[in-house]
């Protein structure tokens, strides 16, 4: 008996406990068979991008520890990324809209919790400002990346486009070219 991949709920009819319930018992197609490796790339060349504002704490720049310091945020993040972008790809569709983005934001502050304990436990100094500052990029990133996939953009698999016909799509809305009027599933 060959084992089959079980299907991908219809992100247009689901409602947030399906899409909950679909993440939980489906783990591996979520967030290994569905990785999604548009937003982990984004996320990853970003965090790199703002690696320089690390220079106002007095941070060198170009010491070994800063630069190795700046592999493991590209690796770390590379692969938080998609793990988060597989998450709100799963409840992306998901209605209504509020709940679905009221467990995101619920999610992501479960996860900065851990983030502190994790920075308090390894005696980093700071770590409620570090915890503060990830919140605040982090929170802006979820949002920006949710109403994005819920306008079908960033999105892998059978739901999904280039990223070169994604990065087209956010260019032309930034640009006003393209309209934003509601969603890939009619909500505005």
């Amino acid at each position: 008996m060959t084992p089959t991949r079980a299907p991908s709920p219809d992100p247009e009819r689901l409602n947030v406990g399906a899409a909950a319930v679909y993440v939980l018992t489906h783990p591996w197609e979520v967030f290994i068979t569905d990785w999604n490796w548009k937003t982990a790339l984004l996320s990853a060349i970003l965090r790199v991008a703002i690696w320089p504002t690390t220079k106002v704490a007095g941070v060198r720049l170009v010491s070994p520890g800063a630069l190795r310091g700046l592999l493991i945020e590209f690796a770390y993040r590379l692969a938080l990324g998609g793990f988060w972008g597989s998450l709100l790809q799963a409840f992306a569709g998901a209605r209504p809209a509020w709940l679905a983005g009221v467990c995101m934001i619920l999610l992501q502050g479960c996860a900065h919790w851990f983030e502190y304990l994790v920075l308090r436990m390894g005696g980093a100094a700071h770590a409620g400002a570090i915890t503060f500052a990830s919140i605040v990029f982090s929170v802006q990133s979820l949002l920006v990346n949710w109403g994005l996939m819920r306008r079908g953009i960033l999105l892998t698999g059978r739901h999904g486009s280039s990223l070169p016909a994604d990065l087209r799509r956010i260019f032309d809305a930034v640009m006003k070219r393209g309209p934003w009027r509601g969603d890939s599933v009619g909500n505005a």
